[in-house]
């Protein structure tokens, strides 16, 4: 069997954020629980280097920079697929709050991309950029710069990089209040939701637990069900549980398969939306 290339791969480490922004599409503005240590999965995703290549990793989550292990995360990817492009993504509130993470990051293929989420935090964040890069710094702003789709990019002698993009709004999330004020989900057309994905267009595939998921939402609304109980029927709860994602375990004999169809449509496709309709968001501080 010859190795799968993969253009990017997600790699979703944490469900915790200090944000709360409405409509967001991993369910971090809820109270959702739980993340990962890397030497919890570093096995599985040896297993991983052993089948599939990828050009563009991304660690995400939740807020990344919350996860005690977020360096271990980088590194460990780093040396697996040290061909990739690594990319902390970050809402940049934590940027110089996590230790080591400079110094060890710099001079590799690692980056960090942040996610500016609410305009009244910007003076903020960028003071944490420029308190993080070391001078003398590469700074480009706007029209000027089309390093990756920034609005701004700074880059510094230690080849520390940090892109960073105004995303102030979000689209509809799977995850809606019934007229009850319950949680709940949609119950759309399989096929028209997942014809107007931001998942299915930017092929989100997400690696969490050392397990390959076709997006976001097919492996995060069970485990938010079973913290948050969603306000379904039994049969939507079955279908919720019955994705099956690709383990390392199985890459011998089912990677080509899941590869194969991972672009088609899921029936947990009707969870969410059938239009993506952006909205204003406004990053409050959990906890404020």
């Amino acid at each position: 069997m010859s190795r799968r290339v993969i253009s990017k791969g997600e790699f979703y480490i944490t469900n915790v954020c200090n944000l709360t922004c409405e409509n967001c599409n991993r369910f971090n503005d809820y109270n959702f629980k739980g993340w990962q240590a890397w030497n919890d999965y570093k096995d599985d995703y040896t297993e991983w280097a052993k089948y599939v290549d990828f050009e563009h990793i991304v660690i995400l989550g939740g807020e990344p920079l919350l996860n005690p292990t977020i360096v271990d995360w980088a590194l460990g990817l780093n040396a697996l697929w040290p061909t990739a492009t690594v990319q902390i993504l970050t809402n940049g509130t934590r940027l110089t709050h996590v230790k080591d993470l400079y110094e060890k990051i710099k001079n590799r293929r690692i980056w960090i991309g942040v996610s500016l989420h609410n305009d009244e935090d910007n003076r903020e964040i960028f003071e944490q950029i420029e308190n993080f890069v070391r001078a003398p710094v590469k700074e480009m702003h706007g029209k000027e710069n089309n390093i990756y789709n920034a609005d701004w990019y700074y880059e510094d002698s230690n080849r520390i990089k940090v892109a960073v993009w105004n995303q102030t709004e979000f689209y509809q999330s799977s995850i809606k209040r019934n007229a009850a004020g319950e949680l709940t989900l949609h119950n759309s057309d399989p096929l028209k939701a997942h014809s107007n994905c931001g998942f299915v267009h930017w092929k989100n595939y997400h690696f969490i637990r050392g397990k390959m998921y076709k997006c976001g939402p097919s492996t995060l609304l069970p485990e938010f069900d079973q913290q948050h109980p969603l306000a379904i029927t039994a049969e939507d709860r079955k279908l919720l549980y019955s994705y099956r994602p690709l383990g390392s375990d199985e890459l011998a004999i089912r990677l080509d398969q899941f590869m194969d169809e991972i672009d088609n449509p899921i029936p947990m496709c009707k969870f969410c939306p059938e239009q993506s309709n952006y909205k204003k968001i406004w990053a409050i501080r959990k906890g404020k």
